[in-house]
């Protein structure tokens, strides 16, 4: 964890009271609820000889920027497109440099739980699988924006975990239940579609927002089903009314004027158009380290839910071919 600088921070606080009954609340919420995330992350800390402790802190990094106001990278861009021909989710996943060359696709099967779970996933390195994006065996295609409220719900699940968690959903109703059936601690929003099933081209983006009522069954939620038209999402909320940090929004309020001066996608390479652009020289929609941004888009991913296929770029989607292409009629058959 040694490229994690704010693990010290982290530490530091997890020792103190405070720190420590956030950790033990977060712990116990998520053993309760989520009992297969604590093996997976318990199993990932045993491989890289790195304590259970310190790996959940990093699971819980979302709530610990807010709590000790610490600086966040503004990552991820993502483009809806519904019509007539198209049905298009695309992806940039922005992100500390250092995950330029750890970063990694991987292909889970896994068997011991009661729900068998079969997917594909773009991974940080010491995480488990959900920050960034990725597809299932139930035909689901999802991504994710952070958002950066100023709250913090204590008494819910940590953000990742729900990410996680949503890599499982089977239908857009499970989708529902999941987000509805327990608080969420940290804000952010969901892209999602399914390529087969009973929600077969259905696109939906769903922005969470925590709910500080130590009382709150629920986040505070707004779902937007994208139907015939096209929308964009970055790293600030759209549509709910929430308080958000000061400074984390300058990147994604350029990234969404820039995306809007450009011509609306009709197609998959309108998406790569918008998706690899750098028009903006200080905060570009395609991300690469400079002075003013110091993020760096460390792949693309555009799912094709009409033709069932899913590509990832490692290098601008403009210009570059992507490095993995994946066959998701392959997914809607290993129900």
């Amino acid at each position: 964890m040694s490229g994690n600088p704010a693990l010290k921070n982290y530490i530091t606080y997890s020792n103190t009271d405070a720190g420590r009954a956030v950790y033990d609340n977060f712990l116990n919420r998520v053993t309760a609820r989520f009992p297969g995330h604590i093996k997976e992350i318990q199993g990932i800390a045993d491989g890289a000889g790195i304590p259970f402790y310190q790996l959940f802190l990093v699971h819980m990094s979302n709530e610990l920027e807010a709590i000790l106001n610490l600086t966040s990278v503004q990552s991820c861009s993502d483009i809806f497109l519904s019509s007539a021909s198209q049905c298009l989710l695309g992806h940039n996943e922005d992100a500390d440099p250092i995950v330029d060359s750890t970063g990694y696709m991987v292909s889970v099967n896994i068997t011991d739980s009661d729900l068998k779970e079969n997917f594909t996933a773009y991974h940080y390195p010491g995480h488990i699988a959900g920050l960034a994006f990725g597809f299932n065996q139930w035909g689901l295609v999802a991504s994710m924006n952070g958002l950066y409220p100023v709250d913090v719900a204590l008494h819910a699940i940590p953000r990742q975990f729900m990410n996680r968690a949503l890599l499982s959903a089977t239908s857009y109703s499970d989708i529902y239940s999941l987000i509805t059936q327990g608080n969420i601690a940290y804000g952010f929003s969901a892209n999602l579609g399914f390529v087969c099933g009973p929600d077969a081209l259905g696109l939906w983006n769903i922005e969470i927002a925590p709910n500080v009522s130590v009382k709150a069954l629920s986040p505070i939620f707004s779902i937007k089903k994208v139907n015939l038209d096209h929308y964009y999402h970055f790293n600030v909320y759209d549509r709910l009314n929430v308080s958000e940090r000061a400074g984390d929004s300058v990147s994604s309020q350029h990234r969404k004027q820039r995306a809007e001066q450009l011509p609306v996608p009709t197609d998959v390479t309108g998406i790569e158009t918008i998706l690899g652009d750098t028009g903006d020289a200080q905060y570009p929609i395609y991300r690469v380290p400079s002075a003013t941004d110091d993020a760096a888009t460390v792949a693309t991913g555009i799912f094709d839910l009409l033709k069932k296929v899913a590509v990832v770029f490692r290098d601008n989607p403009k210009s570059a071919s992507p490095v993995f292409s994946f066959d998701l009629s392959r997914s809607c058959s290993k129900k």
